[in-house]
């Protein structure tokens, strides 16, 4: 029995991956695949992963700290525009709020993930 997508030529995939040329030339193994296909991260993969999260933390905390000088500099005097001050709050607490949201998620899809059977 012929499948109608046989047909279908010159489809590239996303990725690193090679083009497919011909979908009747394709294995199950190979469209599912398996848990031996998967590759591991790469350690420049995982290092580079390391390096933006650590990077967005500290984008964070430099955003929360510049909120708490605005508002220091407003008690002191030295600070003359209340917007500046209401402005960097409420940017600092939006990305606290995303980044415990941020958090949440991945405890829950690391949870996910051990609870997961082979």
């Amino acid at each position: 029995m012929q499948s109608s997508f046989a047909s279908i030529q010159g489809i590239t995939s996303m990725g690193n991956h090679s083009p497919i040329t011909s979908v009747a030339n394709m294995t199950t193994k190979s469209t599912i695949g398996s848990v031996s296909s998967l590759n591991a991260p790469s350690a420049e993969n995982a290092k580079s992963f390391s390096s933006m999260l650590g990077d967005a933390l500290n984008n964070v905390n430099n955003t929360m700290q510049e909120a708490q000088a605005t508002t220091n500099g407003l008690l002191s005097g030295d600070l003359n525009n209340l917007h500046e001050m209401t402005i960097a709050g409420a940017k600092s607490e939006v990305m606290l709020h995303l980044t415990t949201q941020i958090a949440s998620k991945l405890c829950t899809s690391a949870t996910t993930l051990f609870q997961m059977q082979l």
